[in-house]
């Protein structure tokens, strides 16, 4: 097998990309075997999630790794590929040469995005990102996660629908609302798939088929070793 590789990234901290990074982890792993890379120094919150996980589960499908510079990232990536169903990679809070590589390394990047202002100012510079990086990986796909969501409020439904048509990029139509469930049950080291909510469980398994389903389609990543491609990487 060679793994599919799946990358969360935004350029902003606060977006929610550790905890999506956790949960959908959990859920592909329950069928599949999973590796987790942390990409996020010096807070590395998924090593965190994944500690206090450790004491409390045995786990047989979901490991983890951790990188701090490119060359890292890259070498797990390839050391593992073949060993894994799926490579999920928890990218920095802002835009480095970790996140650039992992756009140029990645089969999908998952994008979680809330519906508030503040976040689309940050989303349309990685927008801008994302194109660049599609000239190195010709393969990338890209979608948008609306994620914490609060359903019944009419502005939060007004900012998806102006982003879902003016952007190039694509949402997947699986929502993730915003549910205390998701922040308390990664403080415990868990998913919400394990936890008692259902509703966000119902959440997570219907978006993580939904990932299953885009990546099944993509074509096998070539990495990229222009020199161009590394002075992209470069520019982190």
């Amino acid at each position: 097998m060679t793994a599919k590789i799946i990358g969360i990234a935004q350029s902003k901290g606060g977006v929610g990309k550790s905890t999506l990074c956790a949960n959908l982890s959990v859920t592909l792993s329950q069928n599949s075997k999973v590796l987790m890379i942390d990409c996020d120094p010096p807070q590395h919150s998924l090593s965190a999630w994944y500690s206090i996980r450790d004491d409390i589960y045995i786990e047989t499908g979901l490991d983890i790794k951790t990188a701090s510079t490119p060359s890292q990232l890259n070498s797990i990536i390839s050391s593992h590929k073949d060993e894994y169903n799926y490579i999920l990679i928890d990218g920095a809070p802002h835009v480095n040469s970790l996140v650039r590589s992992m756009l140029l390394s990645s089969n999908l990047i998952i994008i979680p995005l809330a519906p508030s202002s503040v976040e689309i100012w940050s989303f349309n510079s990685f927008e801008n990102l994302i194109n660049e990086a599609v000239k190195y990986n010709k393969n990338l796909t890209c979608k948008i996660v609306w994620n914490r969501v609060r359903k019944r409020v009419k502005s939060s439904q007004e900012v998806m629908d102006q982003v879902n048509k003016t952007s190039k990029l694509s949402a997947f139509k699986n929502i993730i609302s915003f549910r205390v469930a998701y922040m308390d049950s990664f403080a415990e080291g868990c998913s919400v798939y394990e936890w008692s909510d259902a509703v966000a469980s119902a959440e997570i398994w219907s978006l993580s088929s939904a990932v299953k389903r885009v990546v099944s389609k993509l074509n096998a990543i070539k990495p990229a070793q222009s020199q161009s491609a590394l002075n992209f990487v470069r520019k982190g």
